[in-house]
């Protein structure tokens, strides 16, 4: 309300009820985690997201590592703006693959991507890390489910895990027991150990001195497992709405699915087998994901958008693919089980599939993923605007066409096929009254015509109409009857 106080004459005041206006993001940032041994580390030091916006702009990542590779193949790939993360290559596979992990409270590794856009100002959008992201335990200890708590713990006992009879191969899991009021409440696993092709046996043993009370009882449930990177992109990519994507096994097709049956995600896109890169003529295997994600940027910055597919794009950097995938035989299992791949067919190498690995069939697509994250991201940045407005009459009005106003933006650009926002039922006095307003919104994001079904019939009437044309080619005399 403006000034009621005396002044004679015109004042004049600009209304702060001014529409709000989207903010345009770049949604073809792409997050790189890995190693650089020789970078220099005043440009690039270490665990901390750093903005490169061409493949000239990478140099003072040196050529050690795999960061000026990934790089390499993205920047090729057509790709836009990335983020780098490097960590320090460790002494041993296994230390280089803590790093590029890195600690979810230090947010270093992976959880780097978390820092992004404070650091830097951009989001990433595609997260891409070094590391054998398609490792897995075949056959370990999943879990233990305690059966009978068992009394009179004053201190947590010792767990051993023995191989039942006959099953003598593979490396040994571990679990460690937790006690809460004298009782054995959860018996959880540190090493899943591998190979059990029959559920080992589970010994729970009282600590020395500790004698008295029922004893504990547990059985241990075997079966597949993820490896580490998988949980901390499941931790960090919702967050920052983002997608990751990841190499398989690069071993056969049906490795490939028993990997992805580790995973449920709707944030995770997994490509087998790897690439080929011919080095000095000689063929070297080389990640997927940079291909991939590079196209994808690609993709985002032409005219197809946030909406567009990775799948069905020609690819410019590879020489080959680590194992031949034949279509449609190999690429349908494959892309049927949520595992994108790589043909060559119609002139060239292509991506090929955009499903990720998840079981929510409406979640099911990469680029639906991504334009929906796109929607919900611009409706919180309007939104976020009126905060703290007024609660009038003509703010509801003028708020409510702010969020539709970029609903048929995003319509127009085809990313979605409409939507629409309005004062959902929620709303009573007693809400409005402590602050709440209620919206409800509905949208659908363009989807994609992965599978194109064509039926053919024979018609014999066309004999017909070229007896027809011949008939009349005879009688207007272009053609004469043989004698």
């Amino acid at each position: 309300m403006a000034s009621q106080s005396y002044f004679h004459g015109v004042t004049l005041s600009e209304s702060s009820e001014d529409a709000a206006l989207q903010r345009v993001a770049d949604w073809g940032v792409t997050f790189y985690n890995g190693t650089a041994p020789d970078a220099d580390e005043a440009q690039f030091p270490l665990n901390t997201p750093t903005v490169v916006t061409s493949l000239t702009n990478a140099a003072g990542l040196g050529t050690a590592g795999s960061l000026l590779d990934d790089l390499t193949t993205h920047f090729g790939e057509g790709g836009t703006t990335v983020v780098v993360n490097r960590v320090d290559e460790g002494a041993s596979a296994t230390e280089t693959a803590a790093n590029l992990l890195g600690n979810a409270v230090a947010r270093t590794g992976i959880y780097s991507a978390l820092r992004t856009k404070a650091l830097t100002g951009l989001a990433p959008r595609v997260v891409v890390t070094a590391g054998d992201t398609g490792s897995w335990i075949d056959d370990g200890v999943v879990s233990i489910s305690v059966t009978n708590g068992g009394a009179g713990y004053s201190v947590p006992p010792t767990v051993a895990i023995a191989r039942a009879a006959g099953d003598t191969t593979g490396i040994g899991a571990t679990a460690e027991a937790t006690v809460e009021n004298g009782a054995v409440t959860a018996v959880t696993v540190t090493n899943a150990g591998e190979g059990y092709s029959l559920a080992p046996v589970v010994t729970i043993t009282r600590a020395a001195g500790d004698t008295t009370g029922a004893g504990t009882v547990a059985v241990a449930n075997i079966g597949d497992v993820a490896n580490s990177f998988i949980s901390a992109l499941n931790t960090v990519c919702p967050k920052i709405r983002a997608r990751a994507y990841i190499h398989g096994p690069n071993t056969t097709n049906v490795e490939a699915v028993r990997f992805r049956n580790t995973i449920n995600s709707d944030r995770i896109l997994i490509i087998d087998p790897k690439s080929l890169k011919n080095v000095n003529d000689v063929p070297m295997v080389r990640p997927m994901a940079p291909v991939f994600a590079g196209v994808r940027a690609r993709v985002v910055a032409s005219d197809e958008g946030v909406s567009g597919s990775v799948s069905n794009k020609l690819i410019r950097t590879i020489d080959g693919v680590a194992r031949t995938i034949a279509y449609p035989d190999d690429s349908n299992y494959l892309n049927g089980n949520q595992i994108a791949t790589v043909i060559n067919e119609r002139g060239g190498l292509r991506t090929w599939g955009s499903r990720l690995a998840t079981d929510k069939s409406l979640w099911a697509f990469d680029s639906v993923r991504a334009t929906a994250d796109m929607v919900n991201e611009g409706l919180e940045d309007i939104y976020f605007n009126w905060v703290d407005k007024k609660f009038t009459a003509g703010n509801l009005k003028m708020m409510l066409e702010d969020g539709n106003a970029l609903l048929r933006d995003y319509k127009l650009n085809n990313d979605i096929l409409g939507g629409r926002v309005w004062l959902a039922a929620q709303n009573t006095p007693t809400l409005n009254a402590a602050g709440n307003v209620y919206l409800g919104v509905e949208f659908e994001p363009v989807g994609l015509m992965e599978q194109i079904r064509l039926t053919t019939h024979r018609n014999i009437l066309y004999y017909t109409l070229l007896l027809d044309s011949v008939a009349g080619a005879i009688e207007n005399g272009p053609l004469t009857l043989a004698a």
